[in-house]
């Protein structure tokens, strides 16, 4: 009897271990198999590279426009995904396809070594680096509506048109990076890279929108450095477009000293503007303005001149003199100077 009843008692305790086995068990299912392994998210900045290196141009847009970084362009990466690069381009994030770039570890981290658990400082602006691209690469960057026409201007636009077509037959084309400009400087060239070719990196600098008529309408800056340059111009001016993009230069000198002409020789000086980056045009009769192009390479470049007259008496007679008030001296490529040329036929139409 007892025997019995301890039989009947141990089945009990069996069956009821076994029903609580199974009740442990649907109620965590996953407990009792190993958890998956973790994929980190590739969407992370955390576990991005910290620069990637275009391998083929990459169009994207801008704050005012668009533009194409060129190959060989070394970009910080804000993040990543399987199938793109988000990067900090001139303080923006711009999307890469991942197809169009390659990772490039820091300098201080081996190929093999894992990825830094710390996100990467991104710099506000990129690293300028020199450029490497072909001329068919780039492109200027305008605003929509550059060459509409302008209301006014027609003696500047015209005087451009003279200085620039004996040199520049050919269609508009905005083609042309790399162009050479002025002292390794070439055209379409970062404005910061510019400014480092010519040992003014470290100056104070002022930008400013052109206004000149012909020029691309509210296109283009220019950027004005305080110096010595060529011996007497005290100030040059890189001409950017919207990308900060070089596109053209300017040196003037604004305080020519000694230097005067008599009025024959100036009687055939009948040109009004001066200055075409500054939009400066003389104001009265009493001054003359001296204006030549020539062709250099695949550059044009207009020297103006502006002489004042100074009126004396010798005797019983009057005599004039006119004394140098300024002079500048613009360096114009030519793939630019037949987009200048398309917007002051544009201008000066009558329909």
């Amino acid at each position: 009897m007892s025997y019995a009843i301890l039989s009947s008692s141990v089945r009990k305790a069996v069956l009821l271990s076994a029903v609580g086995a199974v009740i442990c068990t649907c109620r965590n299912p996953i407990a009792a198999s190993p958890p998956p392994a973790r994929v980190p998210s590739s969407s992370l900045s955390a576990v991005a590279p910290d620069f990637v290196v275009l391998t083929q141009p990459v169009k994207v847009k801008i704050a005012y426009g668009e533009t194409v970084l060129p190959a060989g362009m070394k970009l910080p990466v804000v993040s990543s995904d399987t199938a793109s690069f988000r990067v900090n381009y001139m303080g923006e994030v711009q999307t890469i396809p991942i197809a169009a770039a390659r990772f490039e570890a820091p300098s201080s981290q081996s190929p093999d070594a894992a990825p830094s658990a710390t996100a990467p400082i991104i710099p506000t602006k990129p690293a300028v680096l020199p450029s490497t691209t072909p001329a068919i690469e780039l492109q200027i960057s305008l605003q929509p509506g550059y060459d509409s026409r302008m209301q006014g201007g027609d003696i500047s636009m015209r005087e451009l048109q003279l200085l620039l077509s004996p040199h520049s037959t050919e269609a508009v084309d905005l083609s042309g990076a790399g162009t050479k400009i002025y002292k390794g400087v070439t055209y379409l060239m970062d404005s910061e890279q510019a400014a480092t070719i010519l040992g003014l990196a470290h100056s104070v600098s002022s930008r400013v929108p052109v206004a000149t008529p012909s020029f691309p309408k509210n296109s283009l800056y220019h950027i004005g450095y305080d110096g010595a340059f060529e011996g007497h111009f005290n100030r040059l001016y890189l001409v950017t477009d919207i990308a900060n993009k070089v596109v053209a230069i300017q040196l003037v000198d604004e305080h020519p000293k000694g230097r005067w002409k008599s009025a024959a020789a100036l009687a055939a000086a009948t040109w009004s503007t001066y200055n075409f980056i500054n939009a400066r045009m003389r104001a009265s009769d009493t001054a003359r303005v001296q204006a030549v192009s020539k062709r250099q390479g695949n550059i044009v470049v207009i020297d103006t001149q502006v002489f004042q007259r100074v009126r004396t008496r010798v005797g019983r007679t009057n005599v004039d003199r006119y004394e140098e008030q300024e002079n500048a001296k613009l360096f114009i490529p030519i793939p630019f100077a037949r987009i200048i040329l398309h917007c002051a036929q544009i201008g000066l139409s009558k329909t």
